[in-house]
């Protein structure tokens, strides 16, 4: 139950004769409800989504007649919505100052409004331009949102933005090596405004949004600065992987939601073992540039990251504590090192790796009582089985056999923590 949920709750349990009065007094009096949880929350999502159709709407209405209309007039239509979303921020901050409804829609309007107006302003006076140039204006131009009035939704999209103008310096056109270096500048702008929003409403739902937004970008950012892929670009990406799920031991003993790093770096880490499995990604052919050593600095940047951060945190966190994924890190460089010499014995220490981790994973969610841990360790023991059915040629009951004994211990061990559960309940 939400704490939200509390207020409505307890007269129902004082009626039921669960609790006495003075009990749901006391529950109120150690739980108590802010004014802005007691909100509505569809209230801001109906807010967002009524931002969205009405600035639909008037594109529409706008684009309709739009070859009818002189070229004044088309000009003076495309700053309308900027002029009515600065007036609509100019009235959340005056006048509606804690309304998180009008802070979010009235900011999503004039981001509208921004990006809207320079797109008509060039097709006015056929204005010649590229992708990642439009995308790098309006980045700027909403960049004040974030902290003036302050809108988690136009962060999100101002950090979906930014990755889709890196993707578009670095894979817009065929054989281009351009870096985004610009990229760097937007992402760190953004950086202060997480922390304020870590500050302000850190266990908020916004902040876990956020949370997921920021460590996607981070990690595709990263990746958009190397010029080619072989081997050794995979080392920059557990490095980064392992800074991600270490994460939340940063703030150890304050309560927020940065879950989603954790989560996007525990699933990369989980996905370079799974591809690196199989015995061909450690053959020497199925790399052909491996000679390129020009990414040699992005990839030794980022897997120093990983190492600073695992060092950083032996001081509040012990080894394989909570997930062994941060552990991954050193795990791999030590496949790295025996892929070099045997690409065999590679896939085999990394099918080992892979079935130490759900192991781990499982007993950490059979000490902590957790039901999803557990599965999670169970799924990733299942897949490693599982994937080898694509390197070994066994018979079809063979697989059946198999596929009965990964189900068999799912229900068991599920079964038995269930039963532990019902056990301790007084």
């Amino acid at each position: 139950m939400s704490r939200s949920q509390l207020p409505d709750a307890l007269p129902e349990l004082v009626r039921e004769g669960l609790i006495s009065a003075e009990q749901a007094e006391r529950i109120r009096a150690r739980y108590p409800v802010e004014p802005k949880e007691q909100s509505s929350r569809m209230l801001l999502v109906f807010a967002i989504l009524g931002s969205l159709l009405v600035g639909l709407g008037i594109i529409l209405i706008i684009a309709h007649n739009w070859d009818d209309l002189p070229r004044a007039a088309r000009v003076a239509l495309a700053f309308v919505p900027i002029l009515l979303g600065q007036v609509l921020v100019f009235v959340a901050i005056r006048r509606q100052a804690g309304n998180a409804a009008w802070r979010e829609g009235s900011a999503l309007i004039l981001a509208c409004g921004l990006c809207a107006c320079i797109a008509l302003i060039s097709q006015i006076y056929h204005i010649s331009g590229s992708l990642e140039g439009y995308l790098l204006m309006c980045s700027f131009l909403i960049l004040p949102l974030l902290y003036i009035p302050g809108s988690i939704t136009v962060a999100l999209g101002y950090l979906a933005m930014v990755s889709w103008y890196g993707w578009a310096v670095r894979f817009e056109h065929f054989g281009n090596t351009d870096r985004p270096w610009m990229l760097l500048l937007l992402l760190a702008a953004a950086v202060p405004f997480y922390f304020l929003e870590a500050r302000r409403n850190g266990t908020g739902t916004g902040f876990w949004w956020l949370s997921l937004f920021m460590a996607l970008t981070v990690g595709c950012c990263g990746m958009y600065f190397y010029t080619d892929w072989g081997r050794y670009h995979v080392l920059g990406i557990t490095g980064l992987a392992a800074a991600f799920t270490l994460v939340p031991w940063t703030h150890r003993g304050l309560e927020l939601r940065t879950w989603p790093w954790a989560l996007i770096g525990g699933s990369t880490m989980l996905g370079v073992f799974a591809v690196y499995s199989f015995r061909p990604m450690w053959e020497d052919q199925f790399f052909r540039n491996d000679q390129q050593h020009q990414d040699w600095p992005a990839v030794m940047f980022l897997l120093s990251i990983g190492i600073a951060a695992y060092v950083l945190s032996l001081r509040v966190r012990k080894p394989l504590e909570r997930w062994p994924y941060p552990e991954g890190l050193w795990l791999f460089l030590a496949c790295f090192a025996v892929g070099s010499v045997s690409p065999t014995s590679a896939a085999i220490v990394v099918n080992l790796t892979l079935l130490l981790m759900g192991v781990v994973t499982v007993r950490r969610g059979i000490e902590a009582d957790s039901l999803k841990r557990l599965n999670l360790g169970l799924t990733i023991i299942g897949i490693t089985v599982l994937m080898r059915f694509f390197d070994a040629d066994l018979s079809f009951v063979m697989r059946g056999l198999v596929f009965i004994a990964l189900g068999c211990a799912f229900l068991f061990m599920n079964m038995r923590m269930l039963r532990q559960r019902n056990k301790d309940v007084p």
